[in-house]
């Protein structure tokens, strides 16, 4: 997919990419960002999360919408094989010939619903687990950063006074 169709997912990989190639602080694993263009980049992403949940309601209604748009037809298939059915009800061969094919024909629009409905559930569901995927690691990649930050500077004294002049 196109990062155009996610752009969570394409602030994240921008804040990856700046973050790869930010200069390094020697003999530290620790690196130099522009604290702007993170806070940038994070407000970003967060901004783009109710769009791409909005999107991902969407095409569950879409889904769903789908799914009543097939019971219904399986509905109306039901009644035509009903009618027909009554309509062949005078000939004992031809009413148990009629009964067999709308009972096949119920049996197939229930299966194609159940099957639409599970395509659709599989969809949503990956779409779900990549977003929480990216939450996952963007949430352990800020930690992390944070911790490091936090140890690098002595953020973690209450004493103002023994921070380092920078």
């Amino acid at each position: 997919m196109a990062d155009t169709d996610q752009p969570t997912l394409s602030v994240l990989n921008r804040l990856r990419a700046l973050t790869q190639e930010a200069k390094g602080v020697p003999m530290s694993a620790s690196c130099m960002l522009n604290r702007a263009q993170v806070l940038a980049l994070i407000d970003e992403a967060v901004a783009g999360l109710p769009r791409e949940l909005d999107d991902s309601r969407r095409v569950i209604s879409e889904r769903y919408a789908s799914n009543a748009t097939v019971r219904e037809q399986a509905e109306q298939i039901l009644a035509n094989a009903r009618a027909e059915a009554r309509e062949l009800a005078s000939m004992s061969s031809v009413a148990r010939l009629a009964d067999e094919q709308a009972e096949t024909m119920r049996d197939q629009a229930a299966k194609d619903a159940i099957a639409l409905r599970v395509e659709a559930d599989r969809y949503i569901d990956t779409r779900l687990a990549e977003f929480e995927a990216e939450l996952q690691k963007t949430q352990g990649q800020l930690k992390t950063m944070r911790a490091r930050l936090a140890a690098r500077s002595h953020l973690d004294r209450s004493d103002a006074t023994a921070l380092p002049n920078l």
